[in-house]
């Protein structure tokens, strides 16, 4: 289960992301900066990550689908290393999924939020891999993911999207109030709570001049924020 929105700006846009994950789950490593000079968290599970930017401003969010059927033994390789990989290359990253073999993973949603994304140049671009095609889907400014009750859950989280923020002018806070906001059944809520699962940490991006990443590890309670500076894309 995890939970994406975000807003465009003049000059950029801003950008959110609940991760949930089970509890036994390994703590991840903070966002830093790597090779090529993406920023991203790092799973120590799988050694890849859920989101990453770049420092042209692309940004990368990955959804597990959860719905989709598909054969186990098929997958040779972790979904979370598509990021690194993707944001490795100046390529677009859909020009790479499209020219990619992607039958060694299993089912994902990417988000794509490219470079020199703004409120006049709406560009941005989901995609669904179902373990047989690659799917373009429906842009909306929440997307979430759920292996429990998605149909609900879904609805509950539009819901409560509808009721904290305004879309004709959205503000960072509306955002992270609603990223951090719970539900009275804890598993519905965006700050997710069940008995094996929660929501681990919690991430805000912002892409303009300059590109900050802010993270809140909940299970550490730290909080971190890197940055840099925007490069032109050439």
């Amino acid at each position: 289960m995890c939970t994406l929105s975000y807003f465009l700006t003049d000059d950029g846009y801003e950008l959110f992301f609940n991760r949930d994950e089970q509890k036994t789950r390994e703590t991840a490593i903070a966002p830093s900066k790597h090779q090529g000079n993406a920023i991203f968290p790092i799973d120590p599970q799988g050694g890849g990550t859920w989101l990453g930017v770049s420092h042209f401003g692309q940004t990368l969010a990955l959804l597990n689908d959860y719905q989709s059927v598909f054969d186990i033994t098929a997958v040779k390789h972790s979904r979370g290393l598509l990021i690194p990989h993707l944001l490795s290359s100046k390529a677009p990253a859909l020009y790479q999924l499209q020219n990619m073999d992607l039958s060694g993973y299993a089912p994902f949603k990417l988000c794509i939020f490219p470079d020199g994304l703004s409120i006049n140049n709406n560009n941005v671009v989901f995609v669904r891999w179902d373990a047989k095609q690659l799917i373009h889907c429906q842009v909306e400014p929440l997307a979430t993911s759920s292996g429990v009750e998605l149909e609900t859950v879904t609805q509950k989280r539009k819901q409560q999207f509808k009721q904290l923020i305004d879309l004709r002018h959205p503000e960072s806070e509306q955002f992270l109030a609603f990223h951090y906001s719970k539900a009275e059944q804890g598993q519905y809520g965006v700050n997710m709570l069940r008995e094996d699962a929660m929501t681990v940490s919690i991430s805000h991006i912002k892409v303009g001049n300059t590109i900050r990443f802010n993270y809140f590890d909940k299970q550490s309670q730290l909080i971190s924020s890197i940055g840099c500076l925007k490069v032109a894309a050439a």
